[in-house]
């Protein structure tokens, strides 16, 4: 069983309840002639990127909150992540050769989306955000906007993609130092849908605000943080500084639990479009190196996270802080 079989089982219960779910079979790796790329229109994630065409068709394509135009947080560099037995450890990588996914090779994390030759654009896809980019031992990764393309899940209906806002941050977590997003067919962007924002309890009691993680998985709460360079609806945080610290996308108003304010959510537009998520007009992030407890009784499932961003400094100073809630 490969590590997306083992993540897909610990759902099983809660997938059959969606009507149409169907994974499929496959045998052989496509897109010898050119990877082609859908739209997938839906509710809950607008309009983003699946494969189109081949064994792989209606895949849900992904992009990682670690990569950028020069740097490559999902490596092949092997490491330790969680099994479903917590205190079991498995050696694997973020990522490989997309062949090894349609082989069921086990350690690879995220297998790269791969083309043979120049990635097609299907219908509302932008063919000039298209591209490739050269990796070793993997082959030429298709891009959007810049953006690697990854697949996780298989095909679903309806649409239902179990890796989106997924958490690999540090150990026992898969530790490639950030979070997964669906990709905006229109301009390459992150989406996650809806963020729900949540409050949280560190382990010294304080009670903290966060945002739901691993929604489609075993949802939990990860601690979000404000930085002190930003001013009202003004972000600081870009960059380098928005690898390490991420920023809380949203594509409509958040959800807001009933024992936080509303009033004190909204949103701002970022420089490349998105919108991210602010507390009093201050943007939220969420921490590359963002620790989470494993909850003993139900192995991978996590109980929150320790929020041990607080008081660090970004990349080129300043301060990131939790957002204090006071008691109930």
């Amino acid at each position: 069983m490969n590590r997306q079989q083992r993540r897909i089982a610990i759902t099983a219960l809660c997938v059959v309840a969606f009507a149409g779910v169907v994974y499929v079979s496959y045998a052989r790796p496509a897109h010898a002639h050119g990877v082609e790329l859908r739209v997938e229109t839906t509710a809950k994630y607008g309009s983003v990127l699946v494969v189109d065409g081949g064994e792989l068709a209606g895949f849900p394509l992904y992009e990682f909150s670690g990569d950028t135009r020069d740097h490559f947080g999902c490596e092949t560099t092997k490491a330790e992540g969680y099994d479903l037995n917590p205190d079991a450890r498995v050696q694997l990588t973020c990522t490989g050769p997309e062949k090894d996914l349609v082989n069921e090779v086990a350690s690879d994390d995220w297998p790269a989306l791969t083309t043979k030759a120049a990635p097609i654009a299907g219908p509302g896809v932008q063919q000039g955000l298209l591209g490739t980019v050269e990796r070793k031992g993997i082959g030429d990764q298709v891009t959007y906007a810049g953006h690697p393309l990854y697949l996780f899940d298989p095909s679903s209906a309806p649409f239902r993609p179990l890796g989106v806002q997924y958490v690999e941050t540090v150990e026992p977590l898969a530790p490639w130092h950030g979070y997964w997003y669906l990709v905006n067919a229109s301009n390459g962007d992150p989406t996650a849908g809806i963020a729900n924002i949540t409050p949280a309890t560190l382990s010294n009691g304080s009670r903290v605000l966060a945002v739901t993680g691993d929604p489609n998985i075993d949802p939990f709460a990860v601690v979000v943080y404000t930085f002190n360079r930003d001013r009202l609806h003004v972000i600081a945080c870009s960059g380098a500084c928005a690898r390490m610290w991420i920023p809380v996308v949203t594509t409509a108003a958040p959800h807001v639990a009933a024992s936080i304010p509303s009033r004190e959510i909204g949103t701002v537009r970022r420089a490349d479009g998105t919108l991210q998520v602010t507390y009093d007009g201050k943007p939220l992030y969420l921490y590359s190196r963002e620790q989470a407890h494993l909850n003993p009784s139900t192995g991978i499932a996590s109980s929150g996270t320790a929020g041990n961003g607080n008081g660090l400094a970004g990349p080129s100073g300043g301060t990131f802080s939790t957002v204090q809630l006071g008691s109930r």
